[in-house]
C-alpha cells in the first residue's frame, strides 16, 4: 500500500525547495540508517559496471543503505547489488513503476526495500520530474558517489547540487576522455577520486569501519544481492550448479536467489 509519510526525513529540510509531501512504499526503518547515494550514467561502460556493483555491496553489508533514482545504467545496477538495503525515488508517483522495464526490481525494492516518490497518483514522470528525483536523492544522502557521468548529463547536474549543499563527492578515476564529466569535476577539484571505498567508511562513518565477520558460506552471502546468473557463474564456477541441485539456492528469470 502506498501511504504518505508522516513527516519530511530532516535532510530534506535543509533544501531550497523541499517537496510539500512525500509517499512511500517498504521499509520506513531504511530512512533512520546512514546512506550513500550511488548515479551515475545510463551507460556505464564495463569498468563502471564492475565498480558499481561492487561499491553496492560494500556499503550495503557494511549497514549503508544505497539511493538512486531506478534509471538505466548505474542507478539499477547499484539497487540491485545492494539489495534489500535500498532506497529508489521515483519521478514518477509509485503507482506507475517507471521505468515500465524495471518493475519486477522496483517491486522487489517496495517488498524488501523502500520506494519514495514526492507525486502522490497517476503521475507519469516530465522532464523536469528527474531534476527534482535527482536533488532529493542527493539531499538524502551523507555522500555522493558518480561512477561514470557525461559533461551535460543529469548526473552533473546531481554534482552541482551535492556542491551546493555541501555534500562530499566521490568519482571513479578513468581513462582519459572516458566519463568526461566526472574528469571535468576532477580537474577542477570539486570532487575527489574514489580509489577505496574502506577509506571513505572510515572517514564518514567510523562507527560502521569494522571488520567483517566472514561468512561461513560466501556463496550464499552473494546470493542476498540477486546478482544475475552469467555474473554468479562467473564468480563461482560449478558451485551454482552444485548449490541448486543442492537446494541452497535458486535460478529463477535469471537471476541467483538464496533459499
Amino acid at each position: 500500500m502506498i501511504l504518505p509519510l508522516p513527516s519530511l526525513p530532516p535532510e530534506l529540510l535543509l533544501l531550497p525547495s523541499p517537496p510539500k509531501a512525500l509517499f512511500y512504499h517498504g521499509d520506513l526503518s531504511l530512512l533512520k540508517r546512514p546512506k550513500v547515494a550511488i548515479v551515475g550514467t545510463r551507460h556505464p561502460n564495463a569498468y563502471t559496471k564492475a565498480m558499481t556493483r561492487e561499491l553496492a555491496r560494500f556499503w550495503s553489508e557494511r549497514g549503508v543503505v544505497v539511493v538512486s533514482g531506478g534509471a538505466f545504467g548505474v542507478d539499477v545496477l547499484a539497487h540491485e547489488a545492494a539489495f534489500p538495503s535500498t532506497i529508489l525515488i521515483s519521478p514518477s508517483s509509485l503507482d506507475l513503476p517507471y521505468p515500465p522495464s524495471h518493475k519486477p526490481i522496483i517491486e522487489r525494492i517496495a517488498k524488501e526495500g523502500l520506494l519514495l516518490s514526492e507525486y502522490e497518483s497517476s503521475f507519469m514522470p516530465k522532464r523536469y520530474t528527474f531534476l527534482e528525483r535527482n536533488r532529493l536523492i542527493i539531499a538524502l544522502s551523507s555522500l555522493i558517489i558518480i561512477p561514470q557521468a557525461d559533461l551535460k548529463s543529469g548526473s552533473m547536474q546531481s554534482a552541482h547540487t551535492a556542491i551546493k549543499l555541501g555534500k562530499p563527492l566521490y568519482v571513479l578515476p578513468h581513462r582519459l576522455k572516458e566519463s568526461l564529466g566526472t574528469q571535468s569535476l576532477l580537474e577542477r577539484e570539486l570532487a575527489l577520486p574514489l580509489y577505496n571505498p574502506q577509506t571513505l567508511l572510515e572517514r564518514h562513518f567510523p562507527e560502521l569501519a569494522k571488520p567483517l565477520k566472514k561468512s561461513k558460506d560466501d556463496l550464499l552471502l552473494y546470493a542476498q544481492t540477486l546478482p544475475s546468473y552469467e555474473e554468479a557463474v562467473a564468480r563461482f564456477g560449478e558451485r551454482i550448479f552444485e548449490y541448486e541441485l543442492e537446494g541452497k539456492i535458486l535460478i529463477k528469470e535469471g537471476r541467483i536467489m538464496p533459499l
